[in-house]
């Protein structure tokens, strides 16, 4: 399952508030919806913080949607171009949400 982090800057950090990722989602059901591509991978170094000290916020008070991928994620997909690693989506906290929000209802 991929992991979705909705982020926001503390200091020179990108920090997770509540410390635990927004949603556990197959990659394959987030590709299109959140707007990743491979062209989106970031940098290991731009890794959320999971600010387990700082209250959990709603998406909107939020900046930031970055997609964590493991192997496992990534298993049946040798030839997609995606890797492990962390990817951000074009799309706010707020948006992504919405989009994800319908695809656990089965709104597709």
């Amino acid at each position: 399952m991929a992991k979705v982090w909705f982020v926001r800057r503390r200091g020179n950090q990108w920090i997770a508030p509540g410390g635990e990722p927004a949603y556990n989602v197959p990659l394959a059901d987030i590709l299109f919806p959140l707007d990743l591509g491979t062209h989106r991978r970031l940098d290991p170094r731009d890794a959320p913080t999971e600010a387990r000290d700082v209250a959990a916020e709603p998406p909107d008070s939020l900046r930031r949607v970055m997609v964590e991928v493991g192997p496992g994620d990534v298993a049946d997909r040798e030839l997609s171009g995606y890797e492990c690693g962390l990817y951000d989506s074009a799309l706010s906290p707020r948006a992504a949400a919405a989009r994800l929000d319908r695809i656990a209802r089965g709104d597709r």
